[in-house]
């Protein structure tokens, strides 16, 4: 911001419109000087921008633009200052309370003791003139019309701040159109008919070259327009952010009074005061009432939950007493019921082990009768074979005896050996018995 401080501004800031102006030919003066190099002993001689440039006044113009460049990038160097000085904590935080007036005198020793590249800014400027003001004036009955002088002031000096810049805006054209009537002139000045229809070039390009100076003029002039609406627009933004800060943290923070009722004020002032002191001892003994009511309430409830804590202990031990007696007798009938069932289920089980002996005994004696059957029935097996080979032996005989014609001697020693097999047999099975006339 270039806008130069309204009130007495803090110790060791700087004007900035100076800074800017001296940016501005500082800056502004080498840079037309080394395009101008550029263009007429260096790489850019022989291109199409030395056209544009080969004209004293089209040489005026761009050493013109280049100075208005120069105060441009100076008050854009500034800005980031400014914005950085509107998120800073100028003044310390503030709970919503009216101050006292004397506050101000504090917080302005606060503001001069900020760091240097705070200082010189708009937001402190603002906030040291406002501070300042209610310092001297020891009141503030007038502090919005303070506030608002200021800002207006403000904002008059961000507009004086571009005179150079508007100056060489102006300025400009008027030499591009210097500059083409000086083309013009010097194109026809000594034109002759015979030169005309000898040199009509020399004629054209005397012309030419008096408006490019104006086509140059115009360029410059469009650019340089813009370029300053951009940054006024920055430096506008700059201004209304320190109109919000001084309107959040200026305007009511310290009490108003008007001086005629100075008086007045300060007895109602004292009269509010022993009110709410007043009021402040009565709350305070009210709650310590409250405290005291409630501590009694408190103790009562802890006493009669501490009796009916008792009297639930005592009412559940009774009834768990009760249930676990009644549990026990059931219990014990059970117990009794299981053991006769039990006695009842020994016996049987008594009964059916004597019977399962018994069952065993005969069968045990069964076993041996067939096992004593089973034998004979193997020697009957066995005289069995004993008899297939003897008849095998007889058949042989037989056989034998036929061959010898021995035949009915045979057949009485086959009746006497049948008699002796049958002997045998029925003396192996049954008791033998004697007959008499038979041999053993």
């Amino acid at each position: 911001m270039t806008a130069a401080p309204t009130s007495p501004a803090p110790e060791g800031a700087r004007p900035r419109r100076s800074l800017t102006t001296a940016a501005a030919f500082l800056v502004g003066l080498p840079l037309a000087a080394g395009i101008l190099a550029l263009v007429h002993f260096g790489p850019l001689r022989a291109s199409p921008v030395a056209r544009y440039l080969s004209h004293t006044v089209e040489c005026v113009e761009v050493v013109m633009f280049c100075v208005a460049l120069g105060a441009l990038g100076a008050k854009l160097w500034l800005g980031p200052r400014e914005r950085r000085a509107c998120r800073a904590e100028v003044l310390p935080p503030w709970d919503g309370k009216p101050l006292p007036v004397g506050e101000a005198t504090k917080l302005l020793a606060g503001v001069t003791r900020l760091p240097g590249r705070l200082r010189d800014t708009s937001l402190v400027n603002r906030v040291a003139g406002v501070l300042d003001f209610l310092g001297r004036r020891g009141s503030a009955a007038e502090l919005d019309d303070q506030m608002r002088d200021l800002a207006d002031a403000d904002r008059d000096a961000l507009e004086g701040s571009y005179a150079l810049i508007r100056f060489i805006t102006w300025a400009i054209p008027i030499l591009g159109f210097l500059g083409t009537v000086l083309g013009i002139t010097g194109a026809i000045s000594g034109v002759t008919p015979e030169r005309l229809e000898q040199d009509l070039n020399s004629v054209t390009d005397g012309l030419a070259l008096a408006f490019d100076s104006t086509a140059l003029a115009l360029g410059l002039t469009m650019l340089t327009m813009f370029l300053t609406y951009c940054v006024e627009r920055l430096e506008g933004s700059v201004l209304e952010e320190v109109d919000r800060y001084a309107a959040r943290h200026l305007a009511h923070r310290f009490r108003r009074a008007g001086a005629e009722a100075s008086g007045v004020a300060e007895v109602v002032q004292a009269s509010a005061t022993a009110v709410l002191e007043a009021a402040q001892q009565l709350v305070e003994r009210q709650a310590a009432v409250w405290a005291k009511a409630l501590e009694e309430i408190d103790r009562r409830r802890a006493a009669v939950e501490g009796q009916q804590a008792q009297r639930l202990t005592a009412a559940l031990e009774a009834a768990l007493d009760r249930t676990l007696y009644a549990h026990g007798e059931r219990l014990a009938g059970l117990e009794k019921q299981a053991a006769a069932q039990a006695a009842g289920l020994m016996e049987l089980v008594a009964e059916a082990v004597t019977a399962l002996g018994r069952q065993q005994a005969a069968l045990t004696h069964t076993a041996e009768g067939v096992h004593a059957q089973a034998a004979v029935l193997a020697r009957l097996h066995e005289d069995e074979r004993h008899l297939i080979r003897l008849q095998e032996t007889l058949a042989n005989n037989l056989q034998a005896l036929s061959g010898a014609g021995a035949f009915e001697e045979a057949v009485h020693s086959l009746t006497a050996a049948v008699h002796l097999l049958t002997a045998r047999a029925a003396g192996s099975t049954f008791p033998a018995v004697k007959r008499p006339g038979v041999a053993a």
